[in-house]
């Protein structure tokens, strides 16, 4: 059970909507599947199995994922800012 401080301030969690869940969720997938890429095309290319336009394949989805997982990162950063700002305002 969350006690009160002794500066007058409420200990009330921040709400979090549905919105940012799917995108946190979206950006673990993202990096997981990204990594997975990177690695399943060293281990690919080492053993001499994954040559040619599928190992370039593998390699883009690595270069797009992880830029994509960054920006959706800014994006949920700026989002609970603009959130957490508006429940100061309004206390």
């Amino acid at each position: 059970m969350a006690k009160a401080s002794g500066s007058g301030q409420r200990n009330t969690p921040i709400s979090d909507s549905p919105v940012d869940r799917v995108l946190a969720a979206m950006i673990v997938g993202i990096i997981i599947i990204s990594v997975l890429s990177i690695i399943l095309y060293m281990i690919g290319t080492a053993g001499g199995w994954l040559t040619g336009g599928a190992a370039y394949s593998i390699w883009a989805i690595f270069f797009v994922g992880l830029p994509i997982a960054v920006i959706l990162m800014v994006v949920v950063t700026i989002r609970i800012a603009i959130r957490r700002r508006r429940e100061n305002e309004q206390r």
